[in-house]
């Protein structure tokens, strides 16, 4: 028999709010006994420690420490720093993991030992939870990124904890895409990967994510990271061009998601196929 190796869930946090108990949970109530939730809260003031000792009460896989950090991607690092697993998972305090998320990283894992990503597919949720759309995962790659960015939500990608140190974890230089920097540097690694169907993580949007909030942010450090990877002059109109497109995402994103939006978007893509 072989054991299937174990998961470290890291989650940075301040102030999630009401869906700190949720993302818990979601993560929680899929883990087997060897695997953890470590949980790097910056001193939240929201009454999240209630939550942490309500949770985590009785719970040993639940790890949290509570200490001023200089922003999401050291919060990240440090929660690195402290994962025993052999496979990390970043999960925001205010997403969750979806049901059956956990079973399939694990199936692919299981299938084939020596992979170093699981890439799945990935759900984006309004605020009260409901569903608005699912979107496939993709291969990490370079290429892949600089023409449409992101391969996956960053709460659908199972990471070798080894590559993950040995890429250097997390840029603290960036706030709002250190996935996007982080999925360029692990795809010039070369990683084994498999892409899995099934939905791993749902991405909440809410008034005061930072992808409702820090949307200008998220526009300049997108550009200057695809610009510092982009090694051909095509590469770097074609970053251009993509940043133009972000802008114009960003400024009609709240009509995106509209359900007559929605919709129609369905149509479109039944229609491409």
């Amino acid at each position: 028999m072989t054991t299937s190796p174990r998961i470290s869930v890291t989650m940075p946090c301040f102030n999630a709010g009401d869906h700190l108990e949720t993302a818990l949970t979601s993560v929680l109530s899929q883990l087997g006994p060897g695997d953890e939730v470590v949980v790097q809260d910056a001193c939240s003031t929201d009454g999240s420690a209630a939550v942490f000792a309500r949770v985590g009460e009785g719970d040993p896989r639940l790890s949290v420490v509570s200490e001023r950090d200089d922003g999401q991607s050291d919060a990240l690092n440090r929660a690195l720093g402290r994962a025993t697993g052999e496979f990390v998972l970043w999960l925001n305090a205010d997403d969750i993991v979806v049901d059956g998320g956990i079973d399939a990283v694990r199936a692919a894992i299981d299938a084939d030992p020596s992979v170093d990503l699981v890439v799945g597919a990935h759900q984006m949720l309004r605020e009260n939870g409901d569903v608005i759309d699912v979107y496939p995962g993709r291969a990490v790659s370079v290429d892949a990124i600089l023409r449409r960015g992101c391969t996956a939500f960053s709460g659908s990608i199972l990471m070798r904890t080894a590559l993950l140190r040995e890429v250097g974890g997390f840029d603290d230089a960036l706030n709002t895409v250190m996935d996007l920097e982080l999925q360029l540097r692990l795809a010039r690694h070369s990683p084994r990967q498999v892409v899995v169907d099934h939905p791993v993580g749902a991405l909440r949007f809410h008034d005061s994510s930072k992808s409702a909030t820090l949307w200008p942010q998220f526009v300049r450090e997108s550009h200057r990271v695809r610009m510092a990877h982009s090694d051909t002059l095509a590469a770097r109109v074609r970053t251009v061009g993509l940043t133009g497109l972000h802008i114009a995402y960003a400024v009609t994103f709240r009509i995106q998601l509209t359900d007559t939006y929605r919709r129609l978007r369905r149509i479109v893509r039944r229609e491409s196929r």
